[in-house]
């Protein structure tokens, strides 16, 4: 990991107080972090962590996106989460200690502040607020894995529906056809967000259609019948 050791920096500071693992933490802890960070600034594409490489390291997003995923042996990526501003990288394996158990690249331009594992231990001794935030946060990423690992028991057109489903739930806008849902990512991302490849999915589209479930307008999607989108999406089958 190859980074430039910067002054103190007014965004890598904002970017560091506002991560959830040591939200509650000190004002000088806080400039404690922002001066052990090696700040680094990487074009869009740029492998921040791979995948079997020792986790000695984790980041946090100072600006731009990433994204988590498994790069499987037929080319297959598998999204597990997207990252921005504020967001750690990397730092389950690295508080674990052994290696970096999926891939995190960039998909914009990004700024990232990489710190030493230690300095997050020696923040969890000195502040017993933040090993709680800690905690907490390694227990919400269990919850999300097990329904990364829901979704992908699922064949595709029922992991789409999931997905629709929660997107409608979440910022889904009433009409007079049903609920007007944005994908929130170009259908590319979303493929490998639900273990896919592009054309499988648009076959997952085209039978939602069939099944008059949605209507899709590009990026936009009709959810025509929620209930029956849930009960796909579930997996499981009111008969």
């Amino acid at each position: 990991m190859t980074a430039d050791k910067t002054p103190l920096r007014p965004d890598v500071h904002a970017a560091l107080r506002e991560c959830r693992l040591w939200r509650g933490a000190s004002d000088a802890a806080i400039d404690a972090l922002v001066s052990a960070a090696r700040v680094k600034e990487v074009p869009r594409g740029t492998t921040l962590v791979t995948e079997g490489e020792p986790a000695e390291h984790f980041g946090v997003l100072v600006t731009g996106k990433a994204r988590v995923f498994h790069l499987g042996a037929d080319g297959r990526r598998i999204t597990f989460e997207t990252l921005s501003a504020g967001d750690p990288v990397a730092v389950v394996a690295a508080l674990a200690g052994g290696r970096y158990p999926a891939h995190a690249e960039t998909v914009t331009p990004a700024t990232v502040a990489w710190l030493p594992r230690e300095a997050l231990f020696e923040l969890m001794e000195s502040e017993p607020a933040v090993a709680r935030a800690v905690m907490t946060d390694l227990a919400n990423r269990v919850v999300g894995l097990t329904s990364v690992v829901q979704t992908l028991a699922l064949d595709v057109p029922s992991r789409l529906a999931r997905y629709l489903f929660q997107r409608a739930l979440a910022v889904g806008t009433p009409s007079s056809h049903g609920l007007e849902v944005d994908l929130g990512m170009p259908k590319s991302e979303l493929a490998a967000a639900l273990g896919t490849v592009p054309e499988t999915l648009s076959r997952a589209f085209a039978k939602l259609r069939e099944d008059e479930l949605v209507e899709v307008h590009g990026k936009w999607v009709t959810v025509l019948d929620v209930r029956r989108l849930a009960t796909l999406g579930s997996g499981y089958s009111e008969e």
